[in-house]
């Protein structure tokens, strides 16, 4: 009785170890993935998205073999896709165990176009398993803008509202030059780029939301978009001309050097 018992636990073991080795191929096969949308926040173009993810739960005791895992647009797509290691824009043929999950990575690059409002791309991710098919949603706000790129502005200069400009290694206002910023223009700083002060600096913004000049940092996205010391700050020096403005709205870092006289 005794070795029948043990023969009964062993073969039970086996039984669903070789269960859960297998694949479940029925078109009722359960699965879910954490979101069915992913949203990028303002993109500029020619810049490169943070990296997005979703997972793909196999909510069954059995291996699950996903067909394919594709972006809609294919190669063609703004759209960057990384399934479990495989870098799309498709992976077929892929394995998930019972019970288990895997990651699917997303990124996006715009390219530029004529545009000066903001626009949105749009593409979706398909996942095709045992006849069956599930879509997960892909949307970014792109942008055009003016590049700044380690940049030493000499004579007088005025930037428009046009485009925003993103600052990308710092720009620097030479001793006897001005610069002027219109009403509504917004400046977005990486965290390689201070705004430095040498010269002068006028900027024409207003109460409204609209119309104020706005500096901060360019990681737009969430938790990032509101963290400090995003970006080196605005730094006058020597005998740098004070700051003349109506209204004027600062994400600044707290190590920043800044002083404001407003009109």
């Amino acid at each position: 009785m005794k070795y029948l018992t043990v023969f009964l636990f062993i073969a039970g073991l086996l039984i669903i170890s070789c269960r859960k080795d297998s694949f479940i191929t029925g078109s009722n096969a359960a699965l879910h993935t954490s979101d069915d949308t992913l949203h990028f926040d303002t993109v500029f173009t020619s810049v490169g998205s943070v990296t997005g993810s979703f997972i793909i739960y196999n909510d069954n005791g059995q291996k699950l073999r996903l067909d394919k895992v594709m972006l809609s647009g294919g190669a063609a797509s703004f759209f960057k896709i990384n399934v479990d290691g495989t870098v799309g824009p498709e992976a077929d043929n892929v394995e998930i165990d019972a019970n288990d999950s895997i990651y699917v990575f997303v990124s996006v690059k715009i390219d530029p176009s004529a545009a000066d409002l903001p626009f949105v791309v749009q593409d979706s991710i398909g996942i095709q398993y045992n006849g069956n098919k599930k879509w997960v949603q892909l949307e970014a706000w792109g942008q055009n803008a003016n590049f700044i790129r380690s940049s030493l502005i000499t004579g007088n200069q005025t930037w428009t509202n046009n485009r925003p400009y993103v600052i990308v290694g710092g720009v620097q206002i030479d001793t006897t030059a001005t610069l002027t910023i219109q009403k509504g223009c917004k400046v977005y700083l990486h965290a390689d780029a201070p705004f430095i002060v040498d010269g002068t600096l006028l900027v024409n913004g207003e109460q409204y939301d609209s119309t104020r000049v706005i500096f901060r940092g360019d990681r737009l996205d969430d938790p990032y978009r509101d963290f400090p010391a995003g970006w080196p700050g605005i730094i006058f020096r020597g005998k740098a001309k004070t700051i003349f403005c109506s209204m004027l709205s600062l994400r600044m870092p707290t190590r920043a050097l800044f002083q404001l006289s407003l009109l």
